[in-house]
């Protein structure tokens, strides 16, 4: 018995020095990282720029928010596993999470010249209870990959409530699809439908 008790002292102990660790990692990698893309959409949105310049500032960026979001999978995903991921419940506005949303994709959208669309039923309430936070990351995720694996055409998001007065958030793109024998892994961490995908479009199979 004393055994166990020093077993499950020292599995407690291990799970907390993780924590310290991921959370004082997230610190140290998303302070900087924030203040790189914010300085580089800064200059999109400030700045006259040549085409050139225009050019690698949109590249920081882009590649800033793509490392960024990463970094939050990794680290979401380590929670997951641990059981201590929590969600919170607070009044937000959904039009402003799902604007915010759009707002981050629209710059990967117009380099690859996609249309990107959400249709807001009139029916949604304006403030529901819930965590913005985690909701504003699904819809990056679901945008992010529509807009990766979309060569040409259209990103629609469709928000509305279902009948039983749930909200409901669908994303349809234009892209390459899933062929029927892939979607049992379409879950499973670490994989994606086909090698090949992997190769052209690039990702880790975390949901980015």
């Amino acid at each position: 018995a004393a055994e166990l008790r020093r077993s499950e002292e020292q599995a407690r102990e291990l799970m907390r020095s993780k924590e310290m660790f991921f959370a004082m990692v997230s610190h140290e990698m998303r302070t900087p990282l924030t203040a790189c893309i914010g300085m580089a959409e800064l200059l999109l949105e400030t700045t006259t720029l040549d085409s050139k310049q225009r050019e690698c500032t949109y590249s920081i960026s882009c590649s800033g928010s793509a490392l960024l979001y990463l970094i939050n999978d990794l680290l979401d995903f380590w929670k997951i596993q641990s059981g201590m991921l929590e969600l919170e419940s607070r009044p937000f506005v959904v039009h402003d999470c799902v604007d915010r949303a759009l707002e981050i994709v629209q710059l990967r959208a117009e380099e690859k010249a996609l249309e990107v669309v959400a249709l807001v039923s009139s029916a949604m309430p304006r403030v529901t209870v819930g965590d913005a936070g985690r909701l504003r990351q699904i819809l990056l995720n679901l945008l992010s990959n529509a807009i990766k694996f979309t060569p040409e055409g259209k990103v629609s998001l469709r928000c509305f409530h279902s009948p039983d007065q749930r909200l409901v958030f669908e994303v349809e793109d234009t892209g390459i699809g899933l062929a029927a024998e892939t979607i049992g892994r379409l879950f499973q961490p670490f994989m994606q439908a086909d090698a090949s995908v992997t190769r052209r479009f690039g990702g880790t199979g975390l949901g980015q």
